[in-house]
């Protein structure tokens, strides 16, 4: 069983290495997530070193104000990390910087079939990683300004992830969804389905403020049961070292870090939570397998290993055959992952 110790101590070595990479290596689409993990190690380990560096990372970008008109991947994920660090700090432009971007959320939303954001327009293609880098910063607004439109927004999107993505026989979610063709790509990717389930499961615990609306209570409890499917399905194919295959319905694909950091992050949200629906007997011991294999992975230099790299849609031969590594999105959702543990 994993004593928090161990967690304490991986935690540790990963959130060293973490803040002094965030501000000194190249710019990464994945720096966000792992700026956000920094917080969650500040809170965790009652130190200011992690949100300092996070703090260090903001603070050009709030001079300037978000960069909209880039690359989706690059300014999205940044309003979730923003509300963390108004969380920490109480500090208001970190508020109106995660407004701006999720004002553009909503209309990039129009552009998009069914609502959802196609992230590399003019492909009207729906990402399921893209669940992950909106719906929970509009359900964290949402919770803070008790704004039901906005609780809605981030509903709607999550459901409409699930209606172009989700395997009706298995739960589990493709990686992305061409609607405009009626099809879907070849593979149940890991990761990507770590970014739903971490998606889903820190909506569901933002709208739980409003739990009196019973309109919104009905849609959340929709989200609630596929999510406690999906993860059910996802306990249920965790390798005996405590990861998950990179296809994840596919023995014979490697072992990947990023996947199994989300799925712990997710697992431990849902035990929490007392996700309805869920395994709670055979959720717990996959969690508890989990953290012990992320503690595993973060070696002496605190980086946080096995991690496979940006990742297209493509066959069954093309994801496995992706390096594996370090990434600051792997690193970010380890941290959250450690950091959510030694919190409970």
């Amino acid at each position: 069983m994993t004593t928090r110790e161990p967690i304490r101590s991986a935690l540790a070595r990963l959130t060293v290495h973490a803040g002094a990479e965030l501000n000194s290596k190249p710019p990464h689409w994945g720096d966000a997530i792992l700026c956000d993990g920094l917080t969650y190690a500040a809170r965790a380990l009652d130190i200011a070193a992690p949100l300092d560096s996070a703090r260090a990372w903001f603070a050009p970008r709030l001079e300037h104000g978000p960069r909209l008109d880039g690359w989706f991947w690059f300014w999205a994920a940044e309003a979730l990390s923003a509300i963390d660090v108004y969380t920490a700090t109480r500090e208001d432009r970190y508020l109106g910087y995660a407004r701006a971007i999720v004002a553009e959320f909503a209309k990039a939303a129009a552009r998009s079939p069914a609502g959802v954001i196609a992230p590399h327009p003019p492909a009207q293609e729906v990402w399921i990683d893209a669940a992950y880098f909106t719906a929970p910063a509009a359900a964290r607004l949402a919770r803070l300004a008790g704004d039901r439109a906005m609780a809605a927004w981030a509903l709607d999107a999550m459901a409409a992830y699930q209606r172009f993505l989700a395997d009706d026989a298995s739960g589990l979610f493709w990686h992305v969804a061409y609607p405009d063709r009626g099809t879907h790509s070849q593979c149940l990717w890991a990761r990507g389905n770590s970014w739903f389930s971490v998606a889903a499961t820190q909506v569901l615990d933002d709208l739980k403020s409003f739990a009196d609306d019973a309109e919104l209570r009905a849609r959340a409890a929709a989200l609630e049961a596929a999510t406690a499917r999906q993860l059910n399905a996802v306990v249920a194919l965790q390798s005996a070292a405590g990861l998950w295959h990179t296809v994840i319905d596919r023995a014979d694909s490697y072992l990947e870090a990023s996947a199994s950091a989300g799925f712990a992050l997710a697992l431990g949200r849902a035990l929490g939570g007392a996700t309805r629906q869920l395994d709670h007997e055979r959720a717990r011991r996959a969690y508890e397998l989990a953290l012990d294999a992320l503690c595993a992975n973060i070696n002496p230099a605190g980086e946080f290993t096995g991690v496979s790299q940006q990742t297209p849609p493509g066959d069954f031969n093309f994801y496995n055959s992706i390096e594996l590594g370090t990434a600051p999105y792997g690193a970010g959702l380890c941290l959250m992952a450690l950091g959510e543990a030694l919190d409970a």
